[in-house]
């Protein structure tokens, strides 16, 4: 089966041309330093391009050199509905920038330990978070990429730890994307100091700690799980997160009374 894409036009241009140069403008404006050692996984916004693809870009710079070209996304599913961790069954997933294939022994090895994780294609209808990281993928990896499509409907503590634990040895051969925007519709102020303490939390490492610290100032981050379950598996394989950039989109359209906060962090192994 192929999946044509949902939010083509509306998230990120339809027309391949006008894709393919703004991705390559984000990418050239981005970069610096990215720590050394194993990529273990990247978080990444979401939103609208021309909103998250200037901080969104941080993250892919820092997987264009890595040889791996299997990657596991794990998104959110903002509808809430299905209410369980989802994975999508076989075939392709097309934007304007071609297909991209989906990787059917990674579907079927995180789906063998855990009888709660489902597979549906269902699940990823009408649902953005993870398809606007495709043409990211397919412009620097072209047809060579795979994907492991993954979608959290509950984003509990529980659930990233199950999901986690299936995940199992794959990041060893694959690159997990975080799918997550951070702080919703709040003034610029507001919403810059609630990020900055989700961003302490999750470069801590303490996933206990990231879900008290969620709670406690009433955040608003869609992909908390996502980000929940990379936290895991860098702890499990002794690495570590680090904040690569972050922007709100008053950054991008000068208007700051209610913004979306975004951040762009790397998971490595320690050299």
């Amino acid at each position: 089966m192929n999946r044509k894409p949902s939010v083509s036009g509306l998230f990120y241009s339809s027309n391949k041309e006008e894709l393919i140069l703004s991705v390559q403008e984000k990418l050239s404006m981005s970069g610096g330093t990215v720590p050394g050692g194993h990529v273990i996984g990247v978080v990444v916004p979401h939103a609208g391009y021309i909103y998250s693809g200037n901080t969104a870009s941080y993250s892919y710079n820092a997987i264009r050199e890595d040889g791996r070209r299997k990657f596991l996304i794990i998104g959110p599913k903002h509808s809430g509905f299905p209410y369980s961790t989802c994975v999508y069954p076989s075939g392709t997933w097309s934007t304007p920038l071609g297909r991209c294939r989906i990787d059917d022994e990674g579907v079927r090895s995180i789906t063998s330990t855990q009888k709660d994780i489902e597979i549906s294609e269902s699940a990823f209808d009408e649902e953005h978070s993870i398809e606007v990281q495709l043409p990211w993928l397919q412009f620097l990896f072209g047809d060579s990429c795979m994907i492991l499509p993954v979608s959290m409907g509950d984003q509990s503590m529980e659930r990233a730890m199950e999901l986690a634990s299936a995940i199992g040895d794959l990041p060893l051969d694959h690159v997990v994307i975080a799918s997550s925007d951070l702080t919703h519709y709040e003034p610029s102020r507001s919403a810059d100091l609630k990020d900055s303490e989700m961003i302490n939390a999750i470069e801590s490492l303490d996933v206990e700690a990231f879900y008290s610290t969620m709670q406690r100032i009433n955040a608003s981050a869609c992909g908390y799980g996502p980000i929940a379950t990379l936290m895991l598996i860098t702890k499990r394989l002794n690495g570590k997160i680090t904040l690569l950039n972050h922007s709100n989109s008053g950054d991008e359209t000068g208007e700051y009374s209610s913004v979306v906060g975004y951040a762009s962090f790397v998971a490595y192994s320690k050299k």
